[in-house]
């Protein structure tokens, strides 16, 4: 019947950090409610509003109730016993700031206070069991990676963490400690946290530590290298069969850089489509690199090292937005020249029931009129819709 009153009382009692004091105002809504609480008060209770002391209250509890005072009784009643809400809340904080001060202990360097102010920003390590062991494990990894001097030698991730940590999965992506460690080079190379894959994973391999050596490839056909050890005789057999294959970072750590590619013509296109229909065409005086939509970083090395040798790249993608974007990257980055990718080509090839445009707008940066066309038309036209023109162009062109 005095459920509700308890419920004030124990709340005040938390609050004042278990102690009996202050006053909590109850209204009986019945008469059998203001006897039941004239009889825990000691009082006639006459009036609807009745202010309870907590102080006097604790005093006759401890005097009739044969368990206690207020937080005996609070214990018995609920069958758990109150808790000091302040003391609750020191512990919370003390929780939180031990992981970080541990954080400043293990790394002095002058990046470290920001790393810090952002991990205590987000809780990413509060009330986590495995928070000082994350912290410890990324000093471990931080000092790796940002301490040495010249360039960065390269490792996979799983051999960075199974050196220096004993648990080859320690720095997966779903693992706290990866974050942990991220936001630490963020702030060491003194910039955002990225929030893109890619971005992230170029972080990553500004330090030379790779997700893996396998799992990223670049889809390729007819590229040569100059390398005659196995893995350089196995692309260069690939390419003289006119068969597509994939580049992986482990190739490309064993083939050096690619042949000498001064006046060869390079497409880099899109979507894989593109290059199995090259490769089915056989199609002479043309090697291709294929994106296979947003370029991750093995595709990167491939373009960068075609463009060191001199080949002459030229792109072709979807017009949509992420297409454009793509292009505009690869045109930028890597000295590419958009090949059918005008207003005019766009033109010619868009129609009326093709595919919405879903993503945010991106400005061609090589032609305005195809930006204006594209959004006065509001439809996308992908590269495999548009195969056969491209093959025959590029037969033409031979």
């Amino acid at each position: 019947m005095l459920r509700p009153v308890w419920d004030l009382v124990r709340a005040r009692f938390e609050k004042a950090g278990l102690d009996a004091r202050g006053k909590v105002l109850v209204r009986p809504a019945t008469r059998d409610e203001r006897h039941a609480l004239g009889a825990l008060l000691g009082r006639m209770i006459t009036i609807d509003t009745v202010r309870v002391d907590l102080a006097a209250l604790d005093v006759r509890l401890n005097e009739r109730s044969g368990v206690g005072g207020l937080e005996a009784v609070l214990a018995a009643l609920y069958g758990t016993p109150p808790e000091s809400r302040p003391a609750a809340r020191a512990a919370r904080e003390a929780s939180r700031e031990r992981p970080l001060q541990l954080a400043a202990e293990l790394v002095k360097a002058t990046w470290a206070s920001e790393w810090i102010a952002g991990l205590r920003r987000t809780g990413l390590l509060t009330n986590r069991e495995d928070s000082e062991r994350a912290i410890r494990d990324a000093a471990a990894v931080l000092s790796e990676l940002t301490d040495a001097e010249g360039a960065p030698v390269g490792q996979s991730r799983v051999e960075l963490a199974a050196r220096l940590l004993g648990d080859a999965h320690a720095l997966d992506r779903d693992r706290l400690l990866h974050q942990v460690v991220l936001r630490g080079l963020a702030a060491a190379a003194g910039i955002p946290i990225p929030d893109g894959a890619r971005d992230r994973e170029q972080l990553w391999a500004n330090h030379g530590v790779e997700p893996d050596l396998l799992s990223r490839t670049c889809l390729v056909w007819r590229i040569r290298v100059g390398n005659r050890e196995p893995t350089g005789r196995r692309l260069n057999d690939a390419a003289d069969a006119g068969d597509p294959v994939h580049v992986t970072e482990w190739d490309l750590r064993r083939i050096g850089s690619f042949a000498s590619a001064a006046g060869t013509a390079v497409l880099v296109c899109e979507n894989p489509r593109v290059i199995e229909g090259l490769a089915e065409r056989g199609m002479d005086g043309w090697a291709a690199v294929c994106t296979s939509g947003e370029p991750n970083l093995v595709v990167d090395k491939v373009l960068g090292n075609l463009s060191r040798a001199g080949a002459d790249l030229y792109y072709h993608g979807d017009f949509d937005w992420p297409g454009i974007a793509i292009a505009n990257r690869v045109i930028t980055r890597f000295a590419a020249r958009p090949w059918r990718m005008t207003a005019d080509d766009y033109l010619h090839t868009v129609r009326p029931d093709g595919p919405a445009f879903v993503a945010k707008q991106i400005e061609p940066a090589w032609d305005p009129e195809l930006g204006a066309a594209m959004r006065s038309h509001g439809r996308a036209v992908h590269e495999e819709s548009v195969l056969p023109l491209i093959l025959d162009a590029l037969a033409g062109s031979q």
